[in-house]
């Protein structure tokens, strides 16, 4: 009996290290950048009666950053969206004519070009072999979904800064959008995060998808630059610097006009974004950033962009939802 007790503690002992490390994982993971658990949508009139609205398919199949599945950081995108009455899916697969026939809504958030291994939600040290930022959509899905779009679909596509912009670019050409593909600051500006104001002149207060916002909150991301016919959502002040990242090398040029576009093209609808965070809600070192902060509209807009693509008229009264995090912090 006395050796079965000896045997139990040299197990339990050696059971530790283990349980240390897991235990060291799962607190970093949880003060890593994640979605925001705590938050939740609270809309008084929505969209659609429940689970009536179009289909939304989000793309999970290129190597996203940003998914709406409960471990992603567009977690609460997704949440907002079925709050809202849209029916939401996942998309898994390679976009073909096939794959988006019973899709009215696409969105595609951080697509790239290689996985970035994670374990917890923690970003590992090590490169997944392929690059980031290389080209997200070969050429069938780029003429796929560009046909799609022009025979009607709706196209709601998000590029961050760097890698993504890059990622992203060849599918943002099909529809004539350039994407600067760095990262856009302000000078002598608090660009993380940037306020774009009716006050301050950055919204293009004519388009209906910023009707009832006074302000929409941006953290980071790249410039774009559009089609004639687009409207500018998110004007980039003049003066704006886009860094771009050459090979480790880093070198200032010219940023682009906007950070965010909404244009026709054929029959359908397109809405660019040149930042995601500004459509979700997440945590970082426990400090919230993201559509949940308290000040802006950020919501409001998130639920227009979607009601213009699907053709319906701007959100009339909202309530922004509850946090259970504190004031805002950087990323």
């Amino acid at each position: 009996m006395r050796r079965q007790v000896r045997w139990r503690w040299v197990l339990g002992l050696l059971a530790v290290p283990p349980l240390l490390l897991a235990g060291a994982f799962a607190v970093a993971a949880w003060e890593s950048q994640r979605a925001d658990y705590g938050w939740r949508p609270d809309i008084e009139r929505p969209a659609f009666v429940h689970g009536t609205g179009p289909t939304v398919a989000i793309d999970h199949a290129h190597h996203n950053a940003s998914t709406a599945n409960w471990w992603g950081r567009f977690w609460p995108f997704g949440e907002l969206l079925r709050a809202d009455g849209y029916r939401v899916r996942y998309n898994t697969a390679s976009l073909t004519a096939a794959a988006l026939a019973d899709t009215q809504v696409l969105v595609i958030a951080n697509a790239s070009g290689g996985a970035k291994p994670q374990f917890l939600g923690i970003n590992l040290p090590w490169g997944g072999g392929l690059d980031r930022s290389a080209p997200a959509f070969d050429a069938s899905e780029i003429d796929a979904i560009r046909t799609w779009v022009a025979n009607g679909g709706r196209l709601l596509l998000i590029a961050d800064h760097a890698p993504f912009g890059a990622a992203n670019a060849a599918l943002a050409a099909a529809f004539g959008v350039r994407m600067h593909a760095g990262f856009s600051e302000v000078p002598g500006e608090v660009s993380d995060p940037l306020r774009f104001t009716r006050a301050n002149g950055r919204l293009d207060v004519a388009h209906p998808i910023l009707s009832g916002v006074q302000c929409v909150q941006t953290f980071t991301g790249q410039s774009l630059d559009g089609p004639r016919d687009a409207a500018i959502l998110l004007r980039l002040p003049r003066g704006t610097v886009e860094t771009i990242d050459d090979h480790g090398t880093f070198r200032e040029t010219a940023a682009g006009p906007a950070q965010g576009l909404a244009f026709v093209y054929g029959k359908g609808r397109v809405v660019v974004l040149g930042e995601a965070a500004m459509l979700t809600a997440q945590v970082a070192d426990r400090e919230p950033f993201g559509m949940q902060l308290p000040g802006c509209d950020n919501v409001v807009f998130a639920r227009n962009v979607l009601r213009w693509l699907s053709e319906q008229g701007p959100t009339a009264t909202v309530s922004t939802g509850s946090n259970n995090g504190g004031q805002h912090g950087q990323r």
